[in-house]
């Protein structure tokens, strides 16, 4: 085998993603402190309001949650996430409502501190918004 071929090849079993520098840091536990989406219906549902409680974990390249509404199980989800400038994208690959196959969902975010911001927006129009705190 050619060296530069060894090389390239033995480089290529150390390779690890590297999240760039200036990418907020996202990875942790968050509890859901407020927000709203909008049902299939076109009804607004007040996450504070309808007794909503939720935990997002972010791994490095994966999410997963689980919510309850007024003490019964609501929905869990969980799959691969990516971060590109202000755009938070989750692809669902596990969950417990029914999706389109590759369904992606686009969140523009914010971070400041330990309280995270998102609002995800289809045809102009805002569809959900959440404000999680960071638990660890």
């Amino acid at each position: 085998m050619h060296k530069h071929a060894l090389l390239l090849l033995l480089l290529s079993c150390f390779y690890l993603p590297v999240q760039a520098a200036d990418t907020p840091d996202l990875t942790g536990t968050w509890e859901l402190v407020s927000g709203f989406m909008i049902d299939a219906e076109g009804e607004k549902i007040a996450y504070d309001l309808e007794a909503m409680v939720s935990r997002k974990v972010l791994t490095a390249t994966d999410y997963a949650f689980v919510s309850r509404k007024g003490g019964e199980f609501w929905a869990a989800s969980t799959g691969p996430y990516i971060i590109e400038g202000d755009q938070y994208s989750e692809t669902p690959e596990l969950l417990s409502y029914t999706v389109a196959e590759g369904t992606r969902y686009n969140f523009t975010f914010r971070l400041e501190g330990d309280n995270w911001y998102t609002e995800r927006t289809e045809n102009g129009k805002t569809v959900e918004q959440e404000h999680w705190r960071r638990l660890r």
